[in-house]
């Protein structure tokens, strides 16, 4: 009998495992989709890869004070003051990526600490390096660095839904509807660099310019190096044929 009730609790434990990682895996995938929620709400008022490719996130215009929200759970990396940032969070989140909440008025959270998606944890500000109220919000694939080059679109992971209600009327029909264009129908491709291989030829390859390969991948200049992993968001592929 206790051999029987052992078998059934094994059975039970191992549908738990499986059932957590197939939520999980979905919750991952889906986060990659779109589907982050805004971390404040106001206006886009500068976009990723302005300033000559040295903006490496997006700027939401708000009043001092509002509330700024964690975009998913995760853990408090730091939490301090800076020259450029300002009152600046960095939480490493659970799906692997590092987000950046500056220039707030306030923080509520400090290192260490776990927050969840939708938490507040500060207020915007206008600290730092910065000309204006608003929340500077990077995103980066892994962890932030000085170089900046894990850093992508936040664009690409907020919640498309309601993204044009974010929208500030210098944007409605520029840059920022152009990004979402790519977002919607264009297929993201990492190319791997090989031995020969130049940013033009990969810009011909997937009917882009060398200047957008540029802002997706926040590179300062045309040099590539073999092995490096090059993101491209491609609607056609040219033949070669």
């Amino acid at each position: 009998m206790l051999d029987f009730v052992r078998r059934i609790l094994v059975v039970v434990i191992m549908a738990l495992c499986i059932g957590l990682l197939f939520v999980g895996g979905k919750m991952a995938k889906a986060e990659e989709n779109g589907s982050w929620q805004w971390p404040v709400e106001g206006k886009i008022s500068d976009v990723f890869g302005s300033r000559d490719a040295q903006h490496h996130g997006i700027d939401i215009a708000a009043p001092v004070g509002t509330d700024v929200m964690s975009v998913s759970k995760g853990i408090v990396s730091r939490s301090y003051f800076s020259d450029t940032y300002g009152h600046v969070i960095f939480v490493q989140q659970e799906n692997g990526y590092e987000t950046v909440y500056a220039h707030l008025h306030k923080r509520f959270v400090f290192e260490g600490n776990v927050v969840q998606a939708r938490q507040k944890i500060g207020e915007v500000g206008n600290t730092g390096r910065s000309s204006g109220a608003h929340l500077h919000f990077e995103v980066h694939k892994g962890s932030w660095n000085n170089e900046k080059s894990n850093a992508l679109n936040p664009l690409l992971v907020l919640d498309q839904k309601r993204l044009y209600a974010y929208l500030d009327d210098r944007y409605t029909s520029k840059e920022v509807f152009k990004q979402t264009t790519e977002v919607e129908s264009n297929h993201k491709i990492e190319e791997t660099v090989q031995q020969g291989d130049t940013l033009w030829e990969l810009a011909n390859k997937y009917n882009t310019t060398i200047g957008q390969i540029k802002k997706w991948n926040t590179l300062k200049s045309d040099s590539i190096y073999i092995g490096q992993t090059i993101v491209i968001y491609a609607a056609t592929v040219q033949s070669n044929s």
